[in-house]
């Protein structure tokens, strides 16, 4: 019983970060290409974390059956979800691209009938189209016009995450927190560079504030909110984790309006609350 509310104010407080981290996204997609801003915030965090674990472990011990899936996971959920992310937001806004994201469970749940057989009820019907109807009003409220090619990339950013969560799962059950995030981190690093690399006409100006949002959220968004991610998911179900995942738009709705003054139109107001609300109604279904 404690673990489990360890793990919901775990689940609670990553969110939180993280809707602050689409604010940070938002600005610093005005200085820095997506590619070299993932890429530097990886960098940091494997370098912190490959020396923890070898000073406390003495090297990072994966098992060699396990470096595939380790792999996989790593390049979908650190280098192409982070490099997709920072696109989108850049070509949206923070508030727009985390209402996309509160999509992630309705693709968890399409996901599941695919590969896994499950069940789809008159119930997930309704809850996923709701939250169509809510993406449409969410898109087609837009005041400056919708940006087609942001809205798509962002639902690319919640396919790779769904893919990401679940792809990962087996692994949170056969290594401790800190060997599993530190491999994860490695594989997205390697991943990254050549992304980085072969960026066309890519876009590097650190200012210091700048230097400042990026090593700061390196360290708040990726690496703590990583670690208590992945702690959240080994204690409860993705299900239940996806239902405080709607703290995410919530903060950073919020915080763009204080910060850069910008608020979702009526209409898309409503759109995200039947989102949150859909996916909501789904997830509490599903635990029961």
């Amino acid at each position: 019983m404690a673990s489990s509310k360890k793990a919901l104010l775990a689940i609670i407080g990553v969110n939180f970060i993280w809707g602050l981290d689409f604010i940070a996204i938002e600005y610093m997609m005005e200085y820095v290409s997506p590619a070299i801003f993932t890429l530097t915030r990886l960098l940091i965090g494997t370098a912190i974390l490959l020396t923890i674990v070898l000073i406390k472990k003495g090297g990072l011990h994966v098992k060699r059956e396990d470096w595939p899936r380790v792999f996989i996971s790593g390049a979908v959920g650190m280098a192409f979800y982070f490099t997709v992310e920072n696109l989108g937001t850049g070509l949206t806004s923070a508030s727009f691209s985390s209402l996309i994201m509160a999509t992630v469970p309705i693709f968890g749940m399409i996901g599941d009938r695919i590969f896994f057989g499950n069940k789809i009820t008159a119930l997930k019907v309704v809850c996923v189209l709701a939250s169509i109807v809510g993406v449409y009003l969410l898109v087609s409220g837009e005041p400056m016009g919708v940006n087609i090619k942001g809205t798509l990339v962002m639902l690319a950013a919640a396919l790779l995450w769904t893919f990401y969560i679940t792809y990962v799962k087996p692994l949170y059950d056969k290594y401790d927190l800190l060997t599993l995030l530190t491999g994860l981190f490695v594989a997205g690093t390697i991943v990254e560079v050549p992304l980085a690399l072969f960026t066309p006409d890519p876009m590097i100006n650190f200012t210091p504030m700048g230097a400042v949002v990026t090593v700061g959220t390196a360290l708040l968004c990726i690496i703590i909110g990583e670690f208590g991610y992945v702690y959240a998911i080994g204690k409860l179900s993705i299900t239940m984790v996806s239902i405080f995942e709607n703290v995410l738009p919530l903060t950073a709705v919020i915080f763009s309006l204080i910060i850069f003054g910008t608020m979702l139109s009526g209409m898309q107001l409503v759109g995200g609350l039947i989102i949150m609300a859909a996916v909501t109604v789904l997830a509490l279904k599903d635990e029961s």
